[in-house]
């Protein structure tokens, strides 16, 4: 089972103050918090005359150890809504081991009245399930990166042990319990990881002066200053970053491009429209960069994002691991993504996964464990028979996973939606057909579709970075042609709702799937045919379509096969591990000639990084699953290309990794992709 951490205990006094258990300390002091907290991490990290110096388009980075109830956070949040000019961006970065549990932190937070409004949004953003792991919020003016775990750990997870990119903070907020209360958290190796995500003259301001901390500050290579203390505290410490010690290389850094070159990017090409094409030009439009988005068809979501329904689920687990890990976070990534960018083309009204089987009955069973300490049941939550029927609205002979705030989208109005922003420009019938890196970036030759060939117009367009999002057509450029992408016919079938069909208030999913009624019919499907590549309508397929609703709602099976059915085939792409790909694009015999030992061992240390496509990027693979993966994945995207702080532990970044497959194979000495 996982090892996951649990909510914070709280103990409720009777002066409405919030206290630790396992810590036996107070969060704040409700006479002075607010005040303290301004005092020692905004002033003495000289906040407000630094943001006061920002440019548009400037990013100010604070880590923080111990987020508590986000009392720092709306601190600092505030300030920078008051003094930081348009079009800089704040990002927060902090650790916690025990978060608040969702209602903790809003009785916490109604302490303070005068960050309501600023609460409100926290709220409204902050995670149904806190799981160990990287969370990512986005909020007006400000990112929040919350890393539930030890904090040693979860900075380090942070890394990418490249000291270029790994040079994020400008600025510590240094919290969290005493060190007489929580001596585990104030370790030589949280300093070091401290110092090896910070920027040169990064500085830092605490409330504590033990001697543990200034010893291993000091060692860390941070300067050290005593200054007056806020209230009663005679004294706290402030400083700053002067001998940054150069990182040690632990493992091969293949995930890491060599030869990049170091530009400013303004303008990217993402070659598809689909849901991962629309997903990364929003992210990265959203950062200011000018996106140019190319589609061969005449409008978004023309091929896999087509469908009239598209179901948002994933496949949760009880164990750790890539595959679950990922599940859950991009689940709970997307639910807040949608919600916050196309709430009028959404239907999170919720959705079942039912247990038609006695290994599914188990699995879901290990998960309902997994999920009990997590107290409250706003993500998921097993259910019985009985309460399943209640729930969907229709009778049903199996139990589930009652997942209250998933349900289902409709595609091409939500990537329509993602697509409508300043900084994107959209190109509808034009074919990518090659891929050229120059000296200035790359090159893009494209030809008009749907026109005579002797009448279609080439033309060359640039960028400084390229986004190949084209599922299975990521393979037809040459610089992607490695990939082990595979293609799945999927067919959705199509019926017109009946008075009974009417009823089903929500999504089911099993070994099918069936949407509420909308415009008057119900999707329902998918087939899953390996390695096909036709998308013509079989009558075969919505047999087998409507064999697998019979196994879920009988009745409404009945009721259809007596309809006249349509509906809509088309391919995913799938990879051989069944996490997509989402990173950086190797030049792939280099790769394998730097890391040619690995074929003799493949635990060997190779510290070299290998030459990889100059800021090209893949976003594909996504299978069944693209509207759950792909907000998260293309803010991997983002991150890698702008480089970011990743919204993933480094494990999954490199999970993620187009290189992985490669590495693999080479570990393995099976024959290279080059060769």
């Amino acid at each position: 089972m996982r090892e996951e951490s649990p909510y914070a205990d709280i103990l409720w006094r009777d002066d409405a103050q919030p206290l630790s258990r396992a810590f036996d300390d107070i969060y704040f002091s409700t006479s002075s918090g607010l005040e303290e907290s301004r005092y020692v991490f905004l002033q003495q990290n000289d906040l407000p005359q630094r943001w006061a110096t920002l440019k548009p388009g400037d990013t100010f980075i604070i880590g923080e150890t111990g987020f508590g109830t986000g009392l720092n956070f709306l601190t600092a949040w505030e300030l920078w809504r008051q003094r930081a000019p348009a079009g800089a961006r704040l990002h927060f970065i902090s650790v916690e081991k025990y978060p608040l549990h969702p209602n903790d932190l809003r009785r916490a937070l109604d302490l303070w009245p005068q960050l309501q409004p600023l609460a409100e949004q926290l709220i409204r953003e902050y995670p149904p399930l806190l799981a160990k792991g990287v969370h990512r919020l986005h909020l007006e003016q400000a990112t929040l990166t919350l890393v539930v775990g030890e904090a040693s750990e979860a900075f380090h997870n942070l890394r990418l042990e490249d000291d270029s990119r790994d040079q994020l903070v400008d600025a510590w907020f240094l919290d969290g319990f005493a060190p007489a209360k929580n001596p585990a958290m104030w370790t030589s190796e949280l300093f070091e990881n401290l110092a090896a995500l910070s920027r040169p003259g990064a500085t830092f301001a605490t409330f504590t002066c033990a001697g543990l901390v200034k010893r291993g500050l000091k060692a860390a290579g941070f300067t050290i200053q005593k200054v007056p203390g806020f209230g009663r505290k005679r004294e706290m410490l402030r400083g700053r970053l002067e001998a940054r010690k150069p990182s040690q290389i632990t493992a091969t850094p293949w995930h890491l491009p060599g030869g990049n070159p170091e530009i400013k990017i303004r303008k990217v090409a993402v070659v598809g429209a689909g849901i991962s094409g629309a997903t990364t030009a929003r992210t990265l439009a959203e950062r200011g960069i000018e996106v140019h988005v190319f589609d061969q068809a005449p409008a978004p979501g023309a091929g896999a994002s087509g469908n009239a329904q598209g179901v948002l689920y994933a496949k949760l687990s009880p164990k750790p691991g890539p595959n679950g890990d990922f599940n859950l976070h991009a689940l709970m990534y997307a639910l807040r993504y949608y919600q916050r960018h196309c709430p009028e083309s959404v239907h999170f009204s919720g959705l079942l996964q039912l247990a038609q089987t006695d290994k599914e009955r188990q699995l879901q069973a290990q998960i309902g464990q997994w999920l009990a300490p997590y107290r409250g049941k706003s993500l998921a939550t097993e259910v019985t028979p009985a309460q399943a029927s209640e729930i969907a609205g229709l009778p049903l002979a199996f139990g589930g996973l009652y997942f209250p705030q998933a349900g289902w989208l409709e595609p091409q109005k939500v990537c329509e939606a993602l697509l409508r922003h300043r900084n994107i420009h959209l190109h509808y019938a034009r074919k990518i057909d090659q891929l050229t890196a120059t000296d200035c970036g790359w090159q893009l030759t494209s030809a008009e579709t749907g026109l005579q060939e002797e009448t279609a117009k080439e033309s060359v367009l640039t960028a400084d970075a390229v986004v190949i999002c084209t599922a299975n057509g990521i393979r037809h450029f040459l610089q992607t042609a490695a990939l082990p992408l595979r293609p799945i016919r999927g067919q959705v079938s199509s019926a017109p709702a009946d008075d009974l069909s009417r009823q089903l208030k929500i999504t089911l999913c099993g070994e099918g799937y069936i949407a509420p009624a909308h415009n008057g019919r119900h999707c329902f499907g998918a087939t899953f045919k390996l390695k096909e590549t036709a998308t013509d309508l079989r009558a075969e397929e919505h047999r087998e379509n409507l064999h697998t609703l019979a196994e879920m709602l009988p009745p409404i099976a009945d009721a259809f096969s007596t309809q006249s059915i349509s509906g809509r085939a088309a391919l995913r792409a799938a990879t051989p591990d069944y996490l997509p790909i989402a990173g950086p694009i190797p030049i792939w015999d280099s790769l394998e000639e730097t890391y040619a030992e690995l074929r003799k061992n493949r635990k060997r240390l190779i510290p070299q990084k290998a030459p990889y496509q100059p800021h090209l990027y893949a976003l594909g693979g996504l299978g069944s699953r693209g509207f759950a993966y792909a907000p998260l994945a293309a803010e991997v995207i983002a991150a890698w290309l702008c480089g970011e702080a990743m919204p993933v532990c480094n494990t999954l970044a490199k999970a993620l990794h187009p290189a992985r497959f490669a590495v693999r194979d080479l570990g393995k000495n099976r024959k290279g992709v080059a060769s």
